[in-house]
């Protein structure tokens, strides 16, 4: 019997084990390895099979700022102790048109501490082109990019060597036992946990007690290759947002180049249609996930990347697919629904870089039932219930 089972072992999930395991030895974290071929996989899927996100700390919600900022505290100390490296410290730009959106930044840089920089001459150092209408905040090192892929291996690492059990399966089912719930997977195996955290991104509403309410928005990322030696002259380039005037994407975000599975260095830019139809249930995720993306999403996402980087000669292009979830308040909900089943998921598209610190919220809460934090109202990041349907441009206020 295990204290806690995890179900979920992606970004959030995983650092969840890893904190976890400094109050108990006694957890299991369950989620499917990544699939060797998309196209036949059945699901379930994860965004985090990627090697290139945004971190940061600088953001319009004080809260997000302050998850950012302890997660990133913590990346020195998940490289050590798993002696496996994802963070690269090269900076981040921060691009936008509205004043509202960048009076909000620069009252949480203020109010955290966080120091900006000329973005615009830092854009101009790389090669970056901004459009002149816009303004550039950059904010320095230890901003910049995370390998997803590497983080939650680093993660798995760090908490088995603190004793911790991963399984490398799906759960079909939670039910209550006499003793706490009891967990089936689609490989026909049964754990035991006294407390059970949900933490399956986009399939969590499988799992959840009752549906919570939640958006998940398809979302395309594109990668556009370059040479080693194009590689190299931009390694110290900074990853970017940039808060669009365009009638088919909000917002895009931009990676330096990275190292793909695949052996070959790409250029990542994502970016969010405000128009796309959501995604209604897990038939619908799979059939996204597992499907190629069209050229004409590709094609847009390409444009903006030559236009923001047009020194760059890129020599080969491919496009994925990604889904974001999203959440009524803009947060992730990191509550207990009922004794002994906590949910940690939503990351509305900024989970990555702050994963680490929601994972250690959601571990002390589903292991004492009791909200942990001082800093953070639990009542924002209580779950609520039903449906969400977001408008275009939702997202802006909360970035």
């Amino acid at each position: 019997m295990q204290d806690l089972a995890i179900v979920g072992m992606g970004l959030v999930g995983s650092a969840a084990l890893r904190h976890a395991t400094r109050t108990t030895s006694a957890v299991v974290g369950i989620g499917p390895p990544e699939p060797s071929d998309w196209a036949a996989h059945g699901g379930p899927f994860a965004s985090h099979y990627d090697s290139g996100r945004v971190t940061r700390r600088l953001d319009a919600r004080m809260e997000w700022a302050i998850l950012a900022s302890r997660a990133i505290a913590e990346y020195t100390e998940i490289e050590a102790s798993s002696e496996i490296s994802f963070h690269r410290a090269t900076g981040m730009l921060f691009a936008r048109h509205d004043e509202a959106g960048l009076k909000r930044l620069r009252d949480t840089a203020s109010a955290l501490d966080i120091p900006l920089e000329d973005g615009r001459k830092a854009a101009e150092a790389h090669g970056i082109r901004i459009a002149d209408s816009a303004t550039v905040l950059a904010e320095p090192a230890p901003a910049g990019t995370i390998n997803p892929r590497a983080m939650v291996a680093a993660q798995h690492r760090a908490a088995k060597r603190n004793g911790a059990l991963i399984a490398r399966d799906a759960v079909m089912s939670i039910r209550p036992s006499l003793d706490g719930f009891e967990l089936l997977t689609v490989a026909g195996r049964t754990h035991q946990a006294r407390n059970v955290l949900v933490a399956a991104g986009a399939y969590t509403n499988s799992l959840a007690p009752q549906p919570l309410a939640v958006a998940l928005r398809p979302e395309i990322v594109v990668l556009g290759e370059v040479t080693d030696a194009q590689a190299e002259e931009l390694s110290d380039m900074p990853s970017v947002i940039h808060l669009l005037e365009h009638p088919e994407l909000d917002d895009v975000y931009v990676n330096p180049p990275m190292t793909y599975p695949d052996g070959k260095t790409y250029i990542k830019i994502g970016g969010s249609q405000p128009h796309a139809t959501t995604i209604e249930d897990t038939d619908g995720i799979n059939r996204w996930m597992s499907r190629e993306v069209e050229p004409h999403s590709l094609g847009l996402l390409r444009d903006v990347l030559v236009s923001l980087l047009p020194d760059v000669s890129f020599v080969g292009w491919q496009a994925k697919p990604c889904i974001i979830t999203d959440t009524p308040t803009g947060l992730p909900y990191i509550d207990r629904l009922e004794s002994g089943i906590t949910v940690a998921f939503a990351g509305n598209g900024h989970a990555a870089k702050s994963a680490d610190a929601v994972g250690a919220i959601a571990a002390q809460l589903a292991l004492t039932g009791d909200w942990p934090d001082d800093e953070l109202d639990e009542s924002l990041f209580q779950a609520q219930f039903g449906t969400f349907t977001p408008g275009p441009g939702s997202r802006h206020g909360n970035r």
